[in-house]
């Protein structure tokens, strides 16, 4: 038997995951918008891994855009260090960027020790954009 809870389309986007890759002068960026966690984490493993584990005499710098990430599960780190020990394999460097609570856990883990994480001051674009009816009170 099967659970199903009903989500709003604001809960279901929230809990979603878009990955965007781009390759530009001998890096390969792969960008992820969202949640990162098991049941989300396909894609970005997939795109990850693919990049850094494929031959490709073009592709020098692969750069890991964690910007705009909203949750990123501690399972998931693990995919890091596998793309970073595969470049590191084949002669290539992989770089982390993310801000916020992202580059505060990244920071917090051993995996600072050897990844190479940058903090990022800008925001990656976002696939699409959210409207919302709030008031700001500063």
């Amino acid at each position: 038997m099967t659970l199903k809870f009903a989500r709003t389309p604001r809960e279901r986007a929230e809990r979603s995951l878009t990955v965007t890759t781009t390759h530009t002068a001998g890096t390969t960026t792969i960008t992820a918008h969202g949640r990162i966690d098991l049941a989300t984490e396909a894609p970005w493993r997939e795109a990850l891994i693919t990049t850094a584990t494929t031959p490709d005499p073009t592709t020098h710098h692969l750069v890991v855009d964690l910007t705009a990430v909203t949750h990123l599960s501690w399972a998931s780190t693990a995919v890091l260090l596998r793309a970073h020990r595969a470049c590191t394999r084949r002669g290539r460097t992989l770089t982390t960027l993310a801000r916020g609570p992202i580059l505060s856990s990244l920071h917090l883990t051993p995996l600072a020790q050897e990844l190479r994480i940058a903090p990022s001051t800008t925001t990656a674009p976002t696939p699409h954009t959210h409207s919302t009816n709030a008031w700001l009170i500063a």
